[in-house]
């Protein structure tokens, strides 16, 4: 690869147009809020950080992998901070990556451009319908699904859990834009597995879980290991959990257990609660070396592995930390009573040791 790695991003031009300038395989953000003066200042500070990244892989063999990230950006930008971060850690374990530039137009011709330049499209969506173009009926972000929909791109599409995030009321749409941001919703939810987050290192630590395995999907040499996070004591982040599971899910560590050979399939329901893959995930309540007991799961690739293991084989393994509510719903006099319960667990990412007994 030649030259300089290309950066995306908005221009706000004196009379408020907008100018998207190309795209990168992390994050391609164009067109939405660009209109604030601020995001201009953000957006190169972006531009330096990917410039910097540029110079450590230029001169590298490098797959084309260019991934869009979509959605609205003033009230996400911190997600996409997260996102981009998290996904910059796929140079040290996919063989290569390359990053590719648009040409000038108008804003809504070179966003849809630059979606079908990609082979994954990431969609991520808050309380925010996003701007609508002069001439559509559809927001920036409304069109961007759209067109990966039609270029039929494995897509990953995350939610904002509504439910336990607080918004501010600034970033929560109203009047007509909130009807077809709950009709888009609607839609995500019927044709699409999708993931609800609440903090930015929630929505990262899914982005790392799942953009792997779609990679895989698509023929991607996918090679060492995610780097999660910065790992905590074992024991006090477990301690933590216990106590705020909510707030401490999503945190890596590395734990021991015995295999007692009793995994077994994770229902549908409790699979949506956990974020885990429902007829692909099993499940085992297991001590570990600190005396605790937790739920453990395991998913796909992982999954076989654990099926693999002898009974009464010791196990060493890196894990996240998980966090559902399961709404069970009971039949009193008066009709059906919903009744919330939190779920927590370990998910397996990566076995590290096995001692056969």
């Amino acid at each position: 690869m030649e030259g300089r790695l290309k950066w995306s991003g908005t221009e706000v031009a004196a009379n408020g147009a907008r100018r998207c300038y190309g795209a990168d395989s992390h994050t391609n953000h164009c067109c939405e809020d660009a209109t604030r003066p601020r995001n201009v200042a953000a957006a190169l500070k972006e531009r330096n950080y990917l410039e910097r990244l540029a110079s450590m892989v230029i001169g590298q063999q490098k797959q084309y992998i260019p991934i869009f990230v979509g959605s609205t950006f003033e009230d996400l930008k911190d997600y996409r901070r997260a996102v981009r971060d998290a996904l910059s850690q796929l140079e040290t374990i996919v063989r290569g990556m390359e990053y590719f530039g648009s040409k000038p137009g108008s804003p809504i011709e070179e966003c849809l451009k630059a979606v079908r330049s990609c082979k994954v499209y990431i969609g991520i969506f808050g309380m925010r319908y996003g701007s609508v173009p002069d001439g559509y009926d559809r927001s920036m972000t409304h069109l961007e699904y759209e067109e990966a929909q039609r270029q039929g791109l494995p897509s990953l599409v995350y939610l904002i859990d509504d439910q336990n995030q607080p918004v501010l009321p600034r970033f929560v749409e109203t009047g007509p834009g909130a009807e077809k941001l709950k009709s888009l919703k609607d839609e995500l939810r019927k044709h699409h597995m999708v993931s609800f987050f609440t903090t930015p290192e929630d929505l990262a630590a899914k982005i790392l879980h799942d953009v792997p395995e779609v990679l895989k999907s698509i023929g991607t040499k996918v090679e060492g290991s995610l780097d999660l996070g910065k790992s905590e004591d074992a024991i006090d982040l477990l301690r933590k959990y216990k106590l705020l599971p909510k707030r401490y899910r999503g945190r890596e560590m590395e734990i021991e257990f015995e295999n007692m050979a009793n995994f077994h399939s994770v229902n549908a329901e409790l699979a949506e609660a956990m974020d885990v893959e429902a007829g692909a995930s099993i499940q085992d309540y297991l001590e570990l070396t600190n005396n605790e007991h937790f739920y453990v799961y395991a998913e796909n690739d992982i999954a076989e592995e654990v099926l693999a293991i002898p009974k009464g084989a010791r196990v060493r393994a890196r894990a996240i930390t998980l966090f559902g509510v399961v709404r069970h719903v009971d039949w009193g006099e008066d009709g059906p009573i919903t009744r919330p319960e939190e779920c927590t667990g370990l998910l397996l990412k990566r076995i590290a040791k096995v001692e056969r007994p």
